[in-house]
């Protein structure tokens, strides 16, 4: 199976890239290609160490949490060589208390991390969403410029606390009210969104909260790859995009666009979908303990919605639906 990458902006069609064309299988191994066991395995270890910095720098009860502490009993059972099936990513959270304010510093470290950058979100409940929007972009661009291969989610907080501050403005500009005679809302869209990955909790938390604040519908496939489809008035999908898209991402990209017409139509009259919402299809064909979402499942999924169509669209294939329904 093959998957082929498209680009897609606002003004104009999306572009085949006939030379990226990339064998599925890969990205169930791509760890195993890019680093051999033994560098995966000093590379967990060096997170089991700064994860263990991190507890004693943020001992008071609240600051660290993590969303599930046998993670760290199975990467332990990895590099001790007890155990040969990848570990899941570390995932924990850190609560930084600032002037009477909370940032909720949500981090998910890639197994070759600190090779690649970690992925870290931030949530307050003191930063609108166009704040919180800002200040994410701007860590994630001071986290690109970081020495890859050093640990750096230490330097991220330290950047946190020196400038989280400013982003918290009385003066921001709350979104504006819809104009039906704006042109971007006489089009409805459905973008098609093609991850390397989603893992994240808070991540997939907040593409849902997003999806309720702009009135989007579609769904969520986490996992890897992860897919996501994002439908609604042009206007609210394209500002919900570009607060996704502005995440920490490893790689993201809207591999199709549809693009219709309102005239005489409504917009739940051309919805595929009646919600949004985050759906699951495991694979238990997997060397890791990761979630690997099941091809046939989700074209079966996507026949069930009328869009079976866009299967071809991210894998280049025909899809066929798993001879094990799951639903």
């Amino acid at each position: 199976m093959y998957l082929a990458t498209m680009n897609c902006d606002e003004n104009s069609a999306c572009d085949w890239k006939d030379n990226e064309y990339l064998d599925f299988k890969e990205l169930e191994e791509q760890i195993a290609q890019i680093v051999g066991n033994g560098n995966l395995e000093e590379m967990l270890r060096i997170q089991l160490s700064e994860v263990e910095m991190l507890q004693s720098m943020f001992s008071n009860p609240g600051e660290f949490c993590v969303y599930d502490y046998s993670v760290i009993a199975d990467i332990n059972e990895f590099v001790d060589g007890k155990c040969s099936i990848y570990p899941p990513r570390l995932d924990f959270t850190i609560n930084l208390f600032m002037d009477k304010a909370k940032l909720e510093v949500c981090i998910n470290l890639p197994h070759d991390y600190p090779a690649s950058e970690p992925d870290i979100y931030v949530r307050s409940d003191k930063l609108d969403r166009n704040q919180q929007h800002i200040l994410n972009s701007d860590l994630a661009n001071y986290i690109s410029t970081l020495e890859r291969g050093e640990i750096c989610t230490c330097s991220a907080i330290s950047w946190l606390q020196e400038n989280a501050s400013r982003y918290h403005v009385e003066s921001a500009k709350p979104r504006k009210d819809v104009n039906l005679s704006d042109e971007s809302d006489t089009f409805f869209t459905r973008y098609w969104i093609y991850s390397h990955h989603i893992y994240s909790k808070i991540k997939r938390r907040e593409i849902l909260d997003l999806a309720n604040e702009f009135s989007i519908t579609g769904f969520c496939l986490p996992g890897k790859p992860g897919i996501i489809c994002a439908e609604g008035l042009a206007g609210d999908c394209n500002e919900w995009w570009q607060k996704v898209k502005c995440m920490n991402w490893k790689k993201i990209m809207c591999k199709k666009k549809e693009v219709i017409n309102l005239s005489s139509l409504s917009v739940n009259s051309l919805r595929k979908f009646s919600a949004f919402q985050e759906i699951s299809f495991e694979c238990s064909q997997s060397k890791s303990r990761e979630c690997h979402m099941d091809m046939g499942e989700l074209y079966r999924y996507l026949t069930e919605h009328n869009c079976s169509y866009v299967f071809k669209d991210y894998f280049g294939v025909d899809g066929k639906c798993s001879s094990n329904p799951q639903h």
